[in-house]
């Protein structure tokens, strides 16, 4: 214990120790609160806020009173009317021109060439089935009727895109008959005519669907 207080350093305690009871001492009580001092000088005005929104629109106002009619104006002078003009004098008609004379006969044109061969009235085409399936495999019968006794028969078979394919015949009493096999016939309507050796012809139509 006396290796750490000293004498100096109790000295220097007790020192300290006198100094705060003597501060104590001295302290007085607290004075009363001053009055208020002047007011300072107002701040600079802040920047002007954003408008605020419209406001709703106020009541209609009551009608205004009719104004008083005007003066009725004066009438107008009428205008004098004009007078009428004269009328012209008719002109003389014209005299009719003589007719002219009539001009020459013109030459014979060059005849035409001849028309086509008509179906012949007697002779026939008959297609037994007229309408069958594609790729049928059963033969379609053309019969031929109405030609000359011995007549020879040339049956001209025209399918959609116009290709032709060719079959004959001799005619036994004016008939005979043909075999055509749809198989590879496309669908369409197809033409089977018939021309014989002596002129006669006659046609039908064979349908694959």
């Amino acid at each position: 214990m006396n290796r750490f207080f000293t004498a100096k350093h109790m000295a220097l305690i007790l020192l300290v120790t006198i100094m705060s009871l003597l501060l104590a001492a001295c302290a007085g009580d607290a004075g009363a609160v001053g009055g208020s001092g002047p007011a300072g000088a107002s701040g600079a005005s802040g920047a002007e806020g954003p408008a605020g929104p419209q406001g709703p629109a106020g009541a209609r106002g009551k009608a205004g009173s009719d104004g008083s009619n005007g003066a009725d104006g004066a009438e107008g002078a009428g205008g004098a009317r004009g007078a009428s003009g004269a009328r012209g004098a008719s002109g003389a008609s014209g005299a009719s021109g003589a007719s002219g004379a009539s001009g020459p006969k013109g030459a014979t044109g060059a005849p035409g060439q001849p028309g086509a061969d008509g179906e012949s009235t007697t002779a026939g085409v008959t297609v037994s089935p007229n309408s069958v399936a594609a790729g049928t495999a059963a033969d379609v019968s053309v019969w031929l009727t109405g030609f000359g006794a011995t007549e020879s028969i040339t049956v001209t078979l025209t399918a959609p895109d116009g290709s032709t394919s060719d079959q004959t015949a001799t005619a036994a009493n004016g008939i005979a008959s043909v075999s055509i096999s749809p198989t590879l016939l496309s669908k369409g309507l197809h033409s089977v005519s018939a021309t014989g050796s002596a002129g006669s012809r006659a046609s039908a139509a064979l349908n694959i669907k």
